[in-house]
């Protein structure tokens, strides 16, 4: 090849690597709506949420919608990205163009422009439980609600109350599909990290439940007893890590 021909080439490639490095990112438009909001909620433009990025480090990307509920996400890395919203909530819809995304784990491809739309419903209901097999030492136990339901904001957080008899009420809880758990107090930092992550965790033993957009929802879940609790935290180990 001509002396001229290789330094052309050369330049080429020198431009494809700088521009490489110099990457943008996507660009997304938005739209963040709430429905079913509740009196005096909090207003759309102070729910900040996150894209969180799956499988690699990287940084969360910050979305902060306007009055009317508008934002751009700048500078995105093409990639995998979990949804991740600060206030309980089910979510509606959650698209890309006309693409649904599924919010625990969804791929950004690179010349992607949006707009993406989310919609989230606020409606809570009250989760009424009667425990059964309640020892009668219950000082130290307590009663734990995991999602089990992609589409809730809050899918690694487990609602939790100390049982004091054999009657407990969860309240203002999105509707969804849940598993409550009866477990003594010593045990719930591992469950709660657990129980929304693998659904084989105390699998056949959980009470699982479909919560309704609102109302009251009475159920019926069996104290746990402490060995078994035990042997499937050990089966599970190590714990799962929980994203920020």
């Amino acid at each position: 090849m001509p002396l001229n021909n290789l330094l052309v080439a050369a330049l080429l490639v020198g431009c494809s690597l700088l521009s490489a490095q110099t990457d943008p990112g996507l660009t997304l438009p938005g739209l963040l709506k709430l429905v079913d909001q509740p009196p005096n909620a909090t207003t759309v433009e102070y729910l900040t949420f996150h894209l969180h990025p799956l499988g690699k480090r990287g940084t969360e990307i910050d979305a902060q919608p306007d009055r009317e509920g508008r934002f751009t996400l700048r500078k995105v890395p093409p990639g995998r990205y979990s949804l991740t919203f600060p206030m309980p909530g089910h979510i509606d819809s959650f698209s890309i163009g006309s693409t649904e995304l599924a919010p625990d784990g969804f791929e950004l491809t690179s010349g992607e422009t949006g707009p993406l739309l989310l919609v989230i419903a606020m409606k809570t209901a009250e989760v009424s439980v009667t425990i059964q097999n309640l020892p009668a030492d219950h000082a130290e136990i307590v009663a734990l609600v995991a999602p089990a339901d992609n589409h809730l904001t809050l899918r690694e957080s487990c609602y939790l109350n100390n049982v004091s008899g054999p009657e407990t009420t969860f309240r203002n809880v999105p509707p969804g599909k849940y598993r409550i758990l009866i477990v003594d107090a010593q045990f719930q930092r591992d469950v709660a990290a657990l129980a929304p992550h693998s659904a084989d965790f105390l699998k056949n033993l959980a009470t699982s439940i479909e919560v309704p957009a609102s109302g009251r929802l009475d159920v019926n879940a069996t104290y746990l007893d402490r060995q078994t609790v035990k042997e499937s935290i050990r089966l599970s180990a190590p714990l799962p890590a929980i994203p920020r």
